[in-house]
């Protein structure tokens, strides 16, 4: 059976690019030998998603570190776990391992396949330029997330687009599939952590001109991270009166009956990679406002069928589709009616099947 090791940072963390690490790790499991290694578990080790008892969770450290002086160190330890496992094929989740994988790997008889999870757009550091330069130049395979970016990753790096592969992530029929849409539940729902990638100041604005007419409706808020942001968000939502139909509640363990409870989805990102949450949300029949924004909404969300597509970033726009969705059950229900038209392109076994031909044929 192949050997195969999928990397994350920190698997502690709460987002997009955890879960799916580990979905893929879970579903692998059949038919590899696979080990789920993070570098680094938060103090407490506590992970927000179920593991498969057939996946190996390794970690190198817990608790927090300085990056600069640990690096060679954990990735010291990297190689020799890599090398002590025979390991085939490495995934490294997101840039932010790839030097690491690089490096662990000098000399030996591994592939190296690099998943960027976030747009091109995404450039919070220096040092994911240079960690993406690194996965696109000395990497055997790179994988993107959409067609768009996979384009994008071979004119930007100037390699093969043979080289870069586009493959969605995948949904989980089962725990949604029985859902009933309920368009009297006067709820809209919002998932994403407090980073300044998720817009939330553009939410802010829109929460107020909408609130503002429907005190009936309520807007609940899924999520942790920056604090400042969280604070600002609050700050701003009292200034604008609307507070009060504001729910906070923090970080959930899994989806289900989350999505269910609310009749609207919305989202304010700058950028994506492939938006799990417009998923997720399309899993509960639930219809979308979203930006249009670089990558993934124009390719899950088909406007003014079961969504509506907001041009970047404009929140009297996105009030307005709002406001016109808040007003309209039967909107609302239709909507709800072609929330799964494309569930096919995310189906997982379509999906799970082209990973394997990944690992079979690199």
């Amino acid at each position: 059976m192949k050997k195969i090791a999928i990397v994350r940072y920190n698997l502690s963390k709460i987002g997009g690019a955890e879960k799916v690490a580990i979905n893929m790790a879970n579903e692998l499991s059949q038919y590899y030998d696979v080990k789920l290694l993070s570098i680094l578990l938060d103090e407490d080790g506590f992970i927000n998603y179920d593991i498969n008892p057939n996946v190996t969770l390794i970690n190198f450290h817990k608790g927090d570190l300085r990056i600069r002086t640990a690096t060679l160190k954990l990735t010291g330890k990297l190689r020799d776990y890599i090398k002590r496992e025979k390991i085939e094929v490495i995934f490294s989740i997101t840039p932010l391992t790839n030097t690491m994988v690089r490096l662990a790997t000098l000399g030996l008889n591994v592939k190296i396949v690099f998943c960027d999870h976030h747009s091109l757009e995404f450039r919070d550091f220096r040092s994911r330029e240079v960690q993406r330069f690194v996965g696109a130049k000395f990497f055997d395979k790179i994988v993107t997330l959409t067609e768009e970016d996979r384009i994008k990753y071979s004119d930007k790096y100037n390699i093969p687009i043979n080289k870069v592969n586009a493959i969605y992530n995948w949904i989980d029929e089962e725990d949604s599939e029985n859902t009933p849409f309920n368009n009297k539940i006067n709820k809209i729902i919002t998932v994403g952590r407090f980073h300044t990638q998720k817009g939330y100041e553009y939410l802010a604005e829109v929460a107020i001109k909408v609130l503002s007419q429907h005190s009936d409706w309520q807007w609940d808020i899924y999520g942790s991270g920056d604090k400042l942001i969280e604070q600002e968000l609050k700050r701003k939502l009292e200034e604008g009166r609307v507070s009060a139909q504001v729910d906070f509640k923090g970080n959930v363990k899994g989806t289900k009956n989350i999505y269910s409870d609310h009749s609207i989805y919305v989202m304010t990102s700058r950028y994506e990679g492939l938006p799990l949450v417009l998923l997720e949300a399309q899993q509960y029949n639930l219809p979308i406002v979203s930006f249009r924004c670089p990558t993934g909404p124009s390719e899950i969300v088909e406007d003014g069928v079961n969504g509506f597509l907001v041009d970047c970033y404009d929140t009297d726009q996105m009030s307005k589709k709002l406001l016109e969705l808040m007003k309209d059950e039967d909107l609302r229900q239709s909507f709800s009616e072609h929330a799964r038209d494309n569930m096919d392109k995310f189906d997982k076994n379509r999906i799970l099947n082209q990973w394997i031909e990944l690992i079979e044929t690199i």
